[in-house]
């Protein structure tokens, strides 16, 4: 009778079993599941991708921007621009030479 004392009854295991169960399902489905952490870890690298995407935009707007200020507001500039649009001033004849393509080995 001693020993049916410490011994848990089947109830009380298949309780355990079934909860330990449905704490692993729980585990994994949130780990692996729609909307988990693995989905979490995708899409923090996507909005940095998009961030730095954006960052480098911004850069080349601002770039832009300055281009167009400079050949507003500078003579030099937009002369050297019409140069390498291939434009000219009256009576200047332009040679153009073809760029050279890269060498096949």
């Amino acid at each position: 009778m001693a020993r049916s004392r410490y011994r848990l009854s089947h109830k009380k295991e298949l309780f355990y079993i079934l909860f330990i169960l449905v704490l692993t399902v729980i585990f994994l489905f949130g780990f692996f599941g729609p909307g988990g952490y693995r989905d979490l870890q995708k899409a923090r690298l996507e909005l940095q991708a998009q961030r730095a995407r954006v960052e480098e935009l911004k850069r080349s707007n601002e770039e832009r921007k300055q281009s167009i200020e400079d050949l507003r507001s500078n003579e030099d500039a937009l002369e050297r621009y019409a140069r390498e649009e291939g434009y000219g001033r009256e009576d200047e004849i332009i040679q153009q030479l073809p760029k050279e393509s890269p060498k096949k080995p």
